[in-house]
């Protein structure tokens, strides 16, 4: 049973951290297991099991989602894994929405949106990222070591049919597998009215490490490439749009965006905290620091001892940036599926 939205705390409730940011966008990640095994995201044989009891528990989520709507989240985003086959799902983005959080997203593989998109609108999503790597089904089963890219494609068709007011499809640049397909991606996304993003890739678990220099497409590189189809005109950006440059494509609906985590770092501005599925806030996909919650919220302690351990850890240990490059050997041992991406 979902709890009742917590009451006004009488201490100031955002979250900021010592360089002046604002804590604004919580990822919540509500499984680390996947339908795919992503070379950039996921080790080839998966993810390890771990015990139901180590795993947040759908009043928990709530509490939390209570707590940080609270302390300022104003953007929450659902993640795994993949959030799609968690079973309680529908009921944590009602539940985000009835703390009063205004923009709800779900980032997903895809493979299971055909059948629960209008689930997703009707629960109260508002914003949809779809990974799709390729349009072409091997190079796409190659990457996701076995997905079925005509029901991600499927997925997509449903999820525009059913309304979800901000669809983008995310692509990862990965040189060797899609970069000459990239003004084609451009051309998928027109053809549905949706937006698309292209993200450098990390160094993020050993196949990842081992693959950053020949996989590596930078962000500008890929721009250039897609200009030479389609002029790209600079867009205003949005206050919520994240990190990512955008661009218009005249005569279209369609917004391009990059985001840059390697080559032109925007850790001054990162509004952002993870939480994990086994209860670990995480303050940095680049870093080791955060706080375990487990212990506090089975530990018979309050809302409000619970908000001071999250104000004082943001403040205290949230990094200025992340250290992907100069801590390879620890960009190694994390895999993405485990942070929620």
């Amino acid at each position: 049973m979902l709890l009742p939205a917590i009451s006004a705390m009488d201490k100031e409730a955002d979250l900021i951290d010592q360089f002046g940011r604002h804590i604004s966008y919580l990822r919540v990640s509500v499984t680390e297991h996947c339908n795919f095994r992503c070379e950039y995201c996921s080790p080839e044989e998966g993810t390890p099991y771990f015990d139901r009891d180590d795993h947040l528990r759908v009043e928990e989520y709530d509490r939390l989602i209570g707590l940080f709507a609270h302390l300022g989240m104003r953007h929450i985003r659902f993640t795994g894994g993949e959030p799609l086959i968690y079973p309680h799902l529908l009921s944590l983005i009602e539940s985000a929405k009835r703390h009063g959080v205004g923009k709800i997203s779900v980032s997903t593989n895809g493979l299971l949106l055909g059948r629960l998109a209008p689930r997703l609108v009707a629960a109260g999503v508002n914003n949809l990222n779809i990974s799709m790597d390729s349009l072409h089904a091997d190079t796409f089963a190659v990457i996701t070591r076995g997905g079925d890219l005509g029901r991600v494609q499927q997925g997509i068709e449903e999820a525009v049919k059913a309304g979800i007011p901000r669809i983008k499809i995310n692509v990862v640049l990965l040189r060797q597998r899609n970069g000459a397909e990239l003004p084609a991606l451009v051309a998928y996304a027109i053809g549905k009215g949706v937006d698309i993003r292209f993200i450098e890739t990390m160094p993020l678990g050993v196949a990842g490490s081992e693959a950053q220099d020949g996989q590596y497409l930078s962000a500008e590189e890929a721009r250039r490439l897609i200009a030479e189809r389609y002029p790209l005109e600079p867009a205003e950006a949005q206050a919520d749009h994240g990190p990512a440059r955008l661009f218009r494509v005249p005569g279209t609906q369609t917004h391009v965006g990059f985001i840059t985590p390697i080559s032109d770092n925007f850790c001054a501005t990162c509004n952002r905290v993870r939480l994990t599925a086994g209860g670990r806030l995480v303050y940095c996909l680049g870093q080791e620091a955060g706080i375990d919650l487990l212990p506090l919220l089975r530990g018979g302690q309050g809302d409000e001892h619970i908000a001071e351990a999250l104000r004082r850890g943001v403040w205290q240990d949230k990094p200025l940036k992340h250290f992907f490059v100069s801590d390879p050997g620890r960009s190694a041992r994390i895999f993405m599926m485990r942070l929620g991406g």
